[in-house]
């Protein structure tokens, strides 16, 4: 629930945590802490969260409590999805998150989830230790702030083949062969992973390879993390078997689970593979996407008995509560995905329309996204609440943005989608770049002073999109800058991988595609008369490809950037790396054309 007079949410079950005087995070919440010599209460939570819900009813609701912090302390709720750049500074392991902060923002103590018993235990010790050794705390805090900056400095360290076998070993060595999926209880997708052992399939002809993926995601799609009745993906199951799961449903797992679920099926052939895909994309047309407006909701809250009841008990019993934000990234992630299910499930049997309803669907998000969510100066905010959009200047929601333009140019062959990429990736280069040391921060160069806000970061994952964006851009556009920085942002990364074992799968892919170039295919034409050519190359068989359709007839300035004639069109130009072919006319002869190529070309040692 949402307390009156407040933007923040609370569990939807009864309880008293908004007695709690929360602030927002901002400057004014330092500001107090500082002139009343307070020690900060953070709480980090999200509107989907089972054990938030359960703090927000338990601790948070004891009337001592309630009573102590709004006393002694400055209390500051921060929801993760709105901003993640806090919860990066701070998580402490999970959700909900409770940290105990100086006045400058430095980490003085924290938990997750504590019970109301230990909360009132824990409330006295934190402010007396405060109270009693503010000199000594403030000192420690200006070493670990020199620490974190001269950390941020590492330099860059050599690409090489190398990095791509550690990673995929690390994804070998944590598979289940049991049940499939990575690492210990409880199981989350990891999805990244998934995506690499597919791509290193297309790459290496290991059958192991595909075994692992496709017992992945089919026994996730068999067991209780999918949701039988009304489709899509629960969060994360708490045993070993997929089962016992965690019954929240998020837009940005249920996104890169489809796109997962289409790569498998393109290539198993499985119709199973594509139902299942059809199931997931049935439930995000169904609950998580706003017809009206276009974009994609956040995610459905957890709620154990109603996702046990059959689909007609659920009819008749209140659902679990939709958060109905669109959030940035995870709605370019939907773009993505549905972009891809238009193509891939065209030639699945789809029903009729089922294509044309994926991309008008996506495109209808993509024009959300970038009418209603962005600063024409300063670019793509976070999220949109219904009121407007909010909080300028992250990373994800730039790269994010990108990669979902550059899918939408790659899909349509309209211009549109490549000069608005560009101008995103102009964005970043002039206020997120880290030219010196390569890479990406995850916040621009207008940050906040704010707690550990002044402390900008890289993120792995981040960067690795930041990598896919300024890679496709080189290859689309022949700009050898767009290449250096995409070189640059991996090399950044290259003495921290190794600590991040199957986390940094994205990273891997990325790295391999910078050193054994993607295949390049370009469509001379318009879009009606490629399409046999544009589907074929779409599907090819290939670790990774860049593929777009120049039309003669707007497009003759970009032809002249490839060196390619206006006629014969329709046609198709292959290419790997400096390997070109003669112009292709029919769909079975480009994938023809493009196997040979790929069994000509070398491939580093």
């Amino acid at each position: 629930m949402t307390a009156p007079d407040t933007k923040f949410h609370f569990s939807p079950r009864a309880n008293r945590a908004h007695e709690i005087k929360w602030r927002e995070w901002g400057e004014d919440a330092f500001r107090e802490a500082k002139e009343t010599g307070k020690p900060v209460l953070l709480s980090l939570s999200a509107v989907w969260c089972h054990w938030c819900h359960v703090m927000d009813e338990t601790s948070y609701s004891d009337e001592g409590v309630i009573s102590f912090v709004n006393e002694h302390f400055i209390p500051i709720r921060v929801d993760n999805d709105q901003r993640p750049d806090v919860n990066a500074r701070y998580n402490m392991g999970g959700w909900p998150t409770t940290a105990f902060l100086t006045p400058e923002g430095e980490i003085l103590a924290g938990a997750t989830y504590v019970p109301p018993d230990q909360m009132k235990d824990l409330l006295p010790k934190v402010n007396v230790h405060w109270q009693s050794n503010r000199l000594e705390i403030a000192g420690k805090a200006a070493e670990l702030r020199q620490r974190r900056q001269t950390a941020m400095s590492g330099e860059r360290g050599d690409l090489s083949e190398r990095i791509f076998d550690d990673i995929l070993r690390s994804v070998i060595e944590n598979y289940d062969p049991l049940y499939g999926g990575f690492g210990e209880t409880p199981k989350f997708p990891h999805s990244d992973a998934i995506e690499l052992l597919l791509y290193a399939y297309r790459k290496k002809r290991d059958p192991d390879l595909l075994h692992m993926a496709r017992k992945t995601l089919e026994f996730m799609s068999r067991g209780d993390v999918f949701d039988r009745e009304w489709g899509g993906f629960f969060r994360y199951a708490t045993r070993r078997d997929w089962s016992e799961p965690h019954y929240e449903k998020m837009l940005e797992d249920n996104a890169k689970l489809l796109s997962n679920l289409l790569t498998l099926y393109r290539t198993t052939k499985d119709d199973a593979h594509a139902e299942t895909a059809r199931r997931t994309i049935g439930y995000l047309e169904w609950k998580l996407r706003d017809r009206e407006r276009g974009f994609f909701y956040g995610s459905q809250d957890a709620d154990e008995e109603f996702y046990k009841l059959s689909k007609q008990e659920r009819d008749r019993a209140e659902e679990p509560y939709i958060d109905r934000t669109c959030y940035v990234s995870w709605n370019a992630m939907a773009v993505s995905a549905y972009l891809e299910a238009s193509w891939t499930l065209d030639a699945a049997g789809a029903e009729d329309g089922q294509q044309r309803d994926t991309r008008e669907a996506a495109l209808a998000a993509l024009e959300f996204l970038w009418n209603e969510c962005r600063d024409p100066e300063r670019g793509m905010y976070r999220f949109h609440d219904g009121s407007g959009p909010k909080i300028l200047g992250l990373l994800g929601d730039q790269a994010h943005t990108a990669k979902a333009l550059l899918d939408a140019h790659e899909v349509t062959g309209d211009a549109k989608y490549l000069e608005r990429a560009l101008e995103l990736a102009r964005l970043m280069l002039g206020r997120f770049v880290d030219r010196e040391n390569g890479g990406f921060y995850d916040v621009w160069d207008e940050v906040q002073d704010v707690g550990r806000l002044k402390d900008r970061q890289k993120s792995l994952q981040d960067n690795t999109v930041c990598a896919e964006v300024f890679l496709r851009l080189y290859h689309l556009t022949r700009e050898d800058d767009y290449r250096t920085i995409a070189q640059g942002t991996l090399e950044a990364f290259v003495s921290a991988y190794p600590h991040m074992g199957y986390f940094a799968a994205g990273y891997a892919r990325q790295v391999d595609t910078l050193l054994n170039p993607p295949a390049e295919v370009t469509i001379v034409g318009d879009v009606e008369s490629t399409s046999g050519l544009h589907l074929a190359a779409l599907w090819l068989d290939v670790p990774s490809r860049v593929v777009q359709v120049l039309d003669p007839a707007s497009g003759r300035e970009r032809l002249e950037t490839f060196s390619l004639p206006a006629e014969p069109t329709p046609a198709a130009y292959a290419c790997f790396g400096t390997m070109c072919s003669a112009p292709v006319r029919q769909p079975d002869a480009l994938i023809e054309t493009v196997r040979q190529m790929q069994q000509a070309t070398p491939r580093p040692a």
